[in-house]
């Protein structure tokens, strides 16, 4: 009976070691987390990729970034980061990283600066033109290569060529180092070629 009865107890004894440690697990799964959606940049960590606006907390060396979630970050940047200025309202894609509690931005592009026509001269000595609308819709004139859609990822424009009708495969996509953006100018460079153009609208 005793025997019954030690057994009884060990098992009750095994049974809550084991709720407790289940409960443990538990709540260190339920932690607060930010509501800022962001996106680790090649899973560097620290590093992260975000789009948003630019807030009218902006200052000369700090721009207020507000995220498409709403939510607003303070982020430490100098005019080298910065590719299109900055202007309250202003879309923008960022890459920051987290330095002894700061958000210290490493890029930031504006993308209603880089929305426009652009144009430049061809080898031919006719004009082309590259134009990038807000909707991140792509459209060629007069170049040897047709892009259909745009985005910036990592600081960088990908161009996207229009799939051919049937092919499953992504679209080719070229990428272009911005090497300089202003409101009236925009150089880019893939591999060793650069290329420079002037806005038209």
């Amino acid at each position: 009976m005793r025997l019954a009865s030690s057994s009884i107890s060990i098992l009750l004894l095994l049974l809550s070691l084991f709720s407790c440690t289940d409960s443990q697990k538990k709540q260190k799964t339920i932690e607060t987390k930010p509501n800022i959606i962001v996106k680790p940049l090649d899973e560097i960590p620290g590093i992260y990729e975000a789009h948003g606006y630019i807030g009218d907390g902006t200052s000369m060396n700090s721009i207020e970034f507000i995220t498409d979630e709403g939510d607003t970050l303070t982020l430490v940047a100098n005019s080298q980061s910065v590719a299109g200025g900055v202007k309250v309202g202003d879309e923008v894609q960022i890459v920051y990283n987290v330095m002894k509690d700061e958000n210290v931005a490493s890029v930031v592009v504006n993308l209603t600066t880089l929305a426009h026509v652009w144009v430049q001269k061809g080898l031919d000595g006719k004009e082309q033109s590259l134009e990038l609308d807000s909707a991140g819709r792509a459209t060629t004139y007069n170049m040897s290569i047709d892009y259909d859609t745009w985005r910036v990822e990592s600081g960088q424009l990908l161009l996207s060529s229009p799939k051919a009708p049937g092919e499953e495969k992504p679209a080719p996509t070229d990428t272009f180092e911005i090497m300089y953006l202003t409101a009236d100018s925009l150089v880019l460079m893939h591999g060793d070629f650069v290329t420079e153009f002037e806005r038209y609208n």
